[in-house]
Order: structure tokens, then C-alpha cells, then sequence
């Protein structure tokens, strides 16, 4: 089909995604990938015939949207702490309410030059966020996934940042048996359970990476072993800041003994529990 101009081309591709919540944006994002395009870009063609070869293009990553693919992962970014990062399947895609992570570590009171360990990075939001509103801290990014390493390392190279290093942990294995200790543990750690695993919708379950959500029968495995693990590697008076899912919290609690302190916790932008820090008192 022949488009007189690219608003033609927009309009239709805005129909064929009308299942989204919001079709037009994702047409014009989907065409300033296909085009190769900035936002200006887009709009300062809208009048002009559409570039030979860009509606096939287009059409390919509309196909794309329809078969499931998150359109984080078919533009290859994601915006998080007005951030943008680079983002694939290897990767949890950032969400809006680990914004509420960062907000509570930045909240606490820290020394002058805290040092910071974020565990599970993924592309690196959490690390990198805290890393740029703290220039004065000294944050280690640390994953069990080598390719999530080295995207979150490219994410930092991106931002310029210099406060941040990558290391290759199985939580937190890499620095007990360094002996390295930190005023804060932050982590998004999986906390899917088996049960709820097939409820989640289905761009989430087919696309992103289980390893990054699925903790096991009951969820908590992995927080389990973070807050064993975090009595290590925390000095005294250190925090500990972590991402749970709803309806965990109560279990959650059960986990701190005698030198924790009483856990705060945060709740998100629909009011559910979901962010809590703990700190190390003895």
C-alpha cells in the first residue's frame, strides 16, 4: 500500500494496535524504531511521504507488539528515575513502583561516602539511580547473570557514571567470602511464587526472564536467603532495602530476629505494600 504521508501511515498503524491502552503513542514510537528517528523527527515528517521501506519495517515490529513482545523489549529501552536504559531479555523490564526502592535509600541517614551494594542489578536501574543522585557514594552492582552485568555496565558507560563497579555474585555469596560490608542492601529480588507464576499476564510470563521472578513454591526463597545472607555483609547500623510482592509482608516479618530493627515498609501508587527496610542494630 502507497501512504500519501506519514500521518496515513500513523493512523493505520494506530488501528492495528488498538488492543493496546495507548495505540497512538505506540505507533509513533514503533515508527521512530523502524525510521530510526527522534520524537522531532516524527512529527516534522508527518506531512511528508513516508521513507521507502518503512512501512514494511514498521510492520514487522507492529507484528511484534501483536504476538505478546513488551515494547520495551522491541525498542530496546526503558525510561526509569528519568533515566533511559538499555534493556533486552536478559533482563527484568524497570517498573514505576522500584522507583520507591531508590526514594527510600535516598531517604535514610547515610554517612558522607555510604557504601552501597545493589543486589539482582538487571540493566542496572537501581545501582545506577542511586549511584547519579549519590556522586559521593560507592555502589557495586552485582547479578548472578554475566549479560546482565555487562548491559547494566553499558548503561552506566552511557550516564558517565564513575561511583558504580559490577560484580558477579550469587547474592550476596561473592561478598561474605570477601568479608565486604556495606551500609546499604538494596535489592528487587524475585518473589513470584509457583502458584502465581501462571497468573501473571502473559507478556510478562513469556517474555521476561523467569530466573528474574520466579523465587519458587512459596515466593520467599530468594528474600529468605537476602536477609539471611544481608546479617553478613551489613555493619551495624546499616539498612537493608528490598522489593516484596503483595500479600508477603506478614511472612516477611517472621524472617528479622533479635538485633533487626521493626520493619518499615512502603507502600505503592495502588497502596499495596511493597518496599522494606530493615535496619542492622547490633
Amino acid at each position: 500500500m502507497r501512504y500519501k504521508n506519514l500521518d496515513q501511515l500513523f493512523r493505520q498503524s494506530a488501528g492495528r494496535l488498538s488492543f493496546s491502552a495507548c495505540p497512538f503513542l505506540e505507533a509513533r514510537l514503533l515508527i521512530q524504531k523502524a525510521a530510526g528517528w527522534k520524537e522531532a523527527d516524527f512529527f516534522r515528517n508527518l506531512d511528508s511521504v513516508p521513507p521507502p521501506g518503512l512501512a514494511n519495517k514498521l510492520s514487522v515490529l507492529i507484528k511484534k507488539r501483536q504476538s505478546g513482545w513488551p515494547m520495551a523489549y522491541i525498542l530496546g529501552r526503558k525510561e526509569f528515575w528519568s533515566l533511559e536504559f538499555r534493556v533486552n531479555r536478559q533482563v527484568l523490564i524497570p517498573r514505576p513502583e522500584t522507583e520507591l526502592v531508590v526514594e527510600e535509600v535516598l531517604s535514610l541517614p547515610l554517612p558522607e561516602k555510604p557504601r552501597i551494594v545493589d543486589v539482582g542489578t538487571g540493566c542496572g536501574n537501581i545501582a545506577i539511580a542511586l549511584a547519579r543522585e549519590l556522586p559521593r557514594a560507592r555502589v557495586v552492582a552485582s547479578d548472578l547473570s554475566a549479560r546482565a552485568l555487562s548491559l547494566a555496565a553499558r548503561n552506566a558507560g552511557n550516564i558517565r557514571l564513575r561511583n558504580v563497579v559490577f560484580v558477579r555474585s550469587d547474592l550476596l555469596s561473592y561478598f561474605i567470602e570477601k568479608r565486604q560490608k556495606f551500609e546499604v542492601i538494596v535489592s528487587n529480588p524475585p518473589y513470584i511464587s509457583e502458584a502465581d507464576w501462571e497468573k501473571l499476564e502473559r507478556p510478562v510470563r513469556d517474555f521476561e526472564p523467569r530466573t528474574a521472578l520466579l523465587a519458587g513454591p512459596t515466593g520467599l526463597e530468594i528474600i529468605q536467603r537476602l536477609v539471611s545472607q544481608s546479617w553478613f555483609c551489613l555493619k551495624a547500623g546499616g539498612f537493608l532495602v528490598f522489593e516484596f510482592g503483595a500479600g508477603q509482608e506478614k511472612e516477611i516479618r517472621k524472617l528479622f530476629k533479635p538485633g533487626w530493627s521493626k520493619p518499615r515498609v512502603r507502600s505503592d501508587y495502588s497502596g499495596l505494600p511493597r518496599v522494606m527496610t530493615v535496619q542492622k542494630l547490633a
